[in-house]
């Protein structure tokens, strides 16, 4: 049902700011006079064109005329007291623009003693959009002063006032408009003696320190939805001879528990001891109804003609006809500053208003009235709730930003969209969706949710959408995420090496791009490469000294790729001096959650090279999947070595000598897996001896033992052969080590019952023969490993782990005897081994083996001097480097 409005706003329907659809609708159009104090172009002295504007709104307030329009636009604060004196006529009213409620822009006067607007003898006029403030806390006139005129209209303005009221009308002033305005902790509303039809309404009185709305011998005054809550005094008071008042469709709210009351405090005395005060001069052809009434839980709601009543259904059992339809409703509006809005439980309050009341054609923020589904309507018909805001639909909005890269980072100029859901409890389209790209940029009106936008500076953006529905209800959002817009440019990379330790370098890729970088890849130049990113350093560990071209690929979020090489030359003095002749044992080794390692010792020059990676080139298996190694050296100083891989056996050699055959000393050759041995199944250990240059690889596989042999030169590979088959020994092997004297391949075998077989092949005499080491000379209890090295003069040298202790007995082949178990434990004073390898230097035995978690440790025994020596921990930096937790370990001199 459509609104009826006041004589007032209806004598000016034509004009923007009564019935508001547009500006200055006369039948030719009115000129406009510009504003602006901020423009390096204003000046008083001109006629308010848009490139001369006036500096104060005073200026043009002076030279308006019937039908202009006074476009004040925003600035700084107009500080001045602009006195309108000049009329419009009602069919063309003066109008000053400003921009909407609560952004509007800033007057205010230059001493407190002075309004900021003064309206005086004038009609036809309408103020619209503007803040008007008052100056100093001692203020004793209002903002805005209405004298002796007719016609006049403010709308949309938000008050500021320190002083005994915001809005006076006074004098014989008839037919003004307050409307859809915001009086937060001001004076209100007071309407002098002599006034006649004014109309209060759809305004906000938040907090007012003395009456929100006050009449005094002022007939047919018209207070119709307005919202307000927590006054100093009465909400609304008609007093002296006001006949014909008119107090309809407000939400007026005194108190409610919670809710910390203002200055104005809770004491009786500074407040309103009832809500709405009609005086008996007043009653006469007054109404009220279709209000919120809720008092202070003491005082009243009403009083009528000096009698009070505390609730609607007492004042209309008294006086029949009045508050018919008013309720109670405690509501809470915690926050001066936030709108007042009813809550949706706040049924009582929505769609129940008197359509026939006098008020303006929106709420406060322009929302048209609209039927809310959810609600039943009131008795009246009305679809319009009551207060000064109507409850929307528009119940959320979220705002996406769709960026083809995914970083939301790319060079000026770029194109995104920005994509608006808005969700609507009345099911009620969207008619606007507005645009703000925080660019600067013109905002942009558009009819669908998903609008495009180049950014053509850079910065760091969000975009807010406003969505409007087809009621006017609004809701807004920004983008989660900003877009950052950077400047032109291509991608450029480097990388920064430092380094740390032998062979191990920290490399940091760098990438500069107006897109985000997504990787930098590297490529080591050694065949290893890595997926990084920028400025994340990536620690490499080579395995040789050497010239090294390091490149690095950046590619970024644009497609782009660019790349970029360094030469990187590294020399580790250590890593030659512990291949040259001498005393020398290689270390491998396999680290948990790693691959394979290698490290070398010279004992003659007193040097380690520090663990460094084997190379994988050529592996058929993955790092970290070896379950058993092997070594053995050759006669031409090879270094040949085994891993155990899913029961394959796989094999790579190593050049310890002089460059041979265009390998470089210390280079290794591609890994390859041992094939022609014939099949075998099931094997689970593996261990390796040399005779000459023929390396014999020794595998248990379902608890037996055999052999096959291998001349490195031709790397042709002999069948298996089947060691326990050929001595006898019985099946149900645990562990095997391997070693050679002479022509002769020695097998230290440890079988299910303990025992200690030595097996031996004489490739000489072409057959196979065993002993009982166990069943001879003892030997410890509880073994779990077996390692085993010869020394000159045919000895052959078992190892036994048992215990975390390590236990040696020797057979002297030459001598014909085995000696009895020497606790090399005891001998040291290491104990805690959970694995161990042995190898030989010369007349030395060297058995390296980790303790007690990860250190490495190494005990020499020196068959020469006749001693053995204490422990000397070798994952150092000033030996072999750290490693980390070895799992298997293997060793081999030469």
């Amino acid at each position: 049902m459509r609104l009826r409005q006041s004589a007032a706003l209806t004598a000016a329907a034509a004009t923007t700011l009564v019935a508001f659809p547009s500006v200055a609708a006369a039948a030719e159009p009115a000129s406009t006079l510009y504003v602006n104090n901020r423009s390096t172009t204003c000046t008083d002295a001109g006629s308010g064109t848009a490139e001369a504007p006036y500096c104060t709104i005073s200026a043009a307030a002076h030279a308006a005329q019937p039908g202009q329009t006074v476009q004040v636009a925003a600035g700084s604060a107009y500080q001045e007291t602009v006195t309108v004196t000049n009329s419009g006529t009602p069919d063309k009213p003066i109008t000053f623009v400003g921009l909407p409620v609560g952004v509007g822009n800033a007057l205010r006067p230059v001493v407190g003693t002075k309004s900021a607007l003064v309206l005086s003898n004038v009609h036809d006029v309408v103020v619209k959009g503007f803040r008007l403030n008052s100056t100093g806390a001692t203020t004793t006139v209002p903002v805005v002063s209405v004298v002796n005129s007719s016609r006049v209209v403010l709308d949309q303005i938000k008050y500021s006032s320190t002083g005994p009221a915001a809005v006076q009308l006074s004098g014989s002033s008839d037919h003004v408009t307050v409307s859809r305005s915001q009086f937060r902790q001001t004076g209100g509303v007071s309407i002098g003696a002599g006034v006649h039809d004014a109309l209060i309404t759809g305004n906000e009185f938040s907090r007012t320190s003395a009456v929100p709305v006050s009449a005094v011998d002022a007939p047919n005054t018209a207070v119709t939805n307005n919202t307000i809550v927590f006054s100093c005094g009465e909400s609304v008071k008609i007093d002296g001879a006001s006949p014909g008042a008119l107090v309809e469709n407000n939400v007026i709210t005194a108190q409610h528990n919670g809710t910390a009351d203002w200055s104005c405090g809770s004491a009786v005395g500074k407040r309103g001891e009832t809500e709405i005060s009609i005086s008996a001069g007043s009653t006469a052809g007054s109404k009220v109804d279709y209000n919120t009434v809720h008092p202070w839980a003491d005082a009243s709601a009403y009083t009528w003609g000096g009698a009070s009543y505390p609730t609607a259904a007492a004042f209309t059992a008294a006086q029949p006809g009045q508050a018919a339809h008013d309720v109670d409703l405690d509501l809470d509006f915690p926050n001066y500053w936030e709108d007042a809005k009813l809550p949706e439980s706040a049924v009582k309050a929505i769609d129940s208003t008197d359509p026939t009341a006098p008020g303006v054609d929106t709420d406060l923020l322009g929302v048209k009235p609209t039927d809310d589904p959810n609600v039943a309507n009131g008795a009246a018909g009305g679809l319009r709730d009551r207060g000064a805001y109507e409850l929307t639909g528009q119940t959320s909005l979220t705002a996406e930003l769709i960026s083809d890269v995914p970083s939301r980072q790319a060079p000026a100029p770029y194109t995104v969209k920005v994509s608006a859901k808005a969700v609507n409890s009345f099911n009620l389209a969207q008619a606007d969706y507005l645009f703000d790209f925080g660019d600067g940029s013109e905002q942009v009106h558009s009819a669908e949710p998903t609008v495009s936008h180049t950014y053509t500076k850079p910065g760091t953006y969000w975009t807010t959408v406003t969505a409007t529905d087809t009621q006017g209800g609004k809701a807004s959002a920004s983008t989660p995420n900003a877009m950052l817009i950077r400047e032109p440019g291509d991608l450029k990379a480097d990388v920064a090496f430092r380094n740390d330790g032998p062979l191990n370098v920290a490399m940091t890729p760098s990438a500069e791009s107006p897109y985000a970088v997504t990787k930098t890849d590297i490529d080591f130049g050694d065949g290893a490469k890595v997926s990084s990113t920028p400025w994340t350093t990536t620690n490499h560990q080579y395995s040789y000294p050497g010239s090294y071209t390091v490149t690095v690929t950046a590619t970024d979020e644009g497609g782009r790729t660019t790349v970029v090489k360094k030469t990187l030359d590294l020399v580790d003095p250590n890593y030659t001096a512990a291949l040259e002749p001498g005393l020398r044992v290689q270390l491998l080794g396999q680290v948990s959650y790693g691959g394979l390692s290698n490290a070398g010792v010279n004992y003659t020059k007193g040097v380690w090279s520090q663990f460094a990676p084997v190379p994988q080139t050529g592996a058929g298996f993955p790092a970290g999947t070896v379950t058993g190694l092997a070594s053995a050296t050759t006669a031409d100083q090879w270094l040949r070595a085994f891993a155990l891989v899913g029961g394959r056996i796989y094999t790579a050699d190593r050049n310890l000598g002089p460059t041979a055959g265009g390998v470089e000393q210390g280079h290794w050759l591609p890994w390859k897996e041992v094939t022609g041995t014939g099949a075998l199944s099931g094997i689970t250990q593996i261990s390796a001896a040399s005779i000459g240059n023929s390396t014999h690889i020794v595998a248990v596989a379902n608890g037996r033992v055999y052999e096959a042999s291998s001349d490195r030169a031709t790397g042709k590979w002999s069948a298996w052969g089947d060691v326990t088959g050929a001595t006898g020994i019985p099946t149900g092997v645990t562990s095997i080590a391997a070693g050679a004297t002479g022509n002769v391949l020695h097998i230290a075998i440890l079988g299910t019952d303990g025992h200690i077989r030595v097996a031996d092949g004489d490739y000489t005499r072409g057959r196979w023969s065993f002993g009982d080491v166990t069943a001879a000379k003892g030997g410890p209890r509880g073994i779990t490993q077996l390692a085993a090295a010869s020394t000159p003069g045919s000895r052959f040298h078992v190892v036994a782990l048992a215990g975390g202790r390590v236990y040696e007995t020797t057979g002297d082949y030459q001598a014909g005897y085995w000696t009895g178990w020497g606790d090399i434990s005891s001998a040291s004073g290491i104990s805690g081994y959970s694995r161990i390898a042995v190898a030989s230097t010369g007349n030395t035995l060297q058995i390296y083996g980790t303790v007690w978690g990860d250190a490495l440790y190494s005990v020499t025994g020196d068959y020469t001097a006749g001693r053995w020596t204490g422990g000397f921990q070798i994952n150092t930096p000033q030996a072999a480097g750290g490693l980390g937790t070895i799992d298997i370990l293997s060793a081999a001199g030469f």
